[in-house]
């Protein structure tokens, strides 16, 4: 490894740590998943926007998933409960009257 090598290799670790710095500090992650869910939301399949917000939802869910196993499996259930639809109410049993015709 030559010595231009080395100066390479150090200004992209370099470059590196101040991005990922400057991204933390500034929460572009944050607004970025909440803008690709509000597309996977309210654009059609067809849009270009849906396919872009696609992978870093699916990226964003799979870092969940990986850093937050129980949390995320914790919701997911709540979320799927949620979604279930309230069952049909049903009609009270009837109850059968006495021989002498007062209640049972």
């Amino acid at each position: 490894m030559t010595e231009q090598d080395r100066l390479l290799v150090c200004f992209a670790l370099a470059c590196a740590w101040v991005g990922g710095y400057s991204i933390g500090r500034a929460r572009t992650l944050k607004a970025l998943v909440a803008w690709a869910d509000w597309q996977l939301a309210h654009a059609t399949t067809r849009s270009p926007r849906f396919w872009v917000a696609l992978p870093i939802v699916l990226t964003a869910a799979a870092w969940l998933w990986i850093t937050r196993p129980r949390r995320t499996w914790t919701n997911y259930q709540a979320w799927k409960a949620r979604q279930q639809p309230a069952p049909d109410p049903q009609p009270a049993p009837s109850t059968p009257a006495a021989a002498d015709g007062r209640p049972a």
